[in-house]
């Protein structure tokens, strides 16, 4: 299977899983779809980084799109990003996208051995 189709299948349970269940479950739902599609090792961890990255970056959008609020704009001057909005959406996306690429890589680890 290409990258492309495991990121489509990630981001699509990820959703799913992330709707009904805590954050952290999403990393474990990565984990167990690394070893049941039997995910190569050497692109796990990069397939796991993009889906995640996608995923938390879009849902940060979605819920600021949903419900307005000056609380982003905030957070951002918090994390001395000076208000901007996007810079926190990304940084959001790199933790969610470390988050669930060590998970799918850690996956796709177990199924090696």
């Amino acid at each position: 299977m290409s990258k492309l189709i495991y990121s489509i299948i990630l981001i699509v349970i990820g959703a799913l899983v992330g709707i009904y269940l805590p954050w952290y479950a999403m990393g474990v739902a990565f984990g167990l779809l690394a070893f049941v599609l039997n995910m190569p090792l050497k692109s796990s961890f990069l397939t796991g980084f993009l889906a995640g990255f996608v995923l938390w970056v879009v849902s940060a959008l979605w819920l600021d799109i949903q419900h307005p609020s000056a609380l982003p704009s905030r957070m951002a001057q918090v994390f001395s990003l000076k208000g901007n909005v996007f810079a926190l959406f990304v940084l959001t996306g790199v933790l969610g996208g470390l988050f669930s690429g060590i998970w799918t890589w850690a996956g796709a680890r177990l199924r090696q051995k």
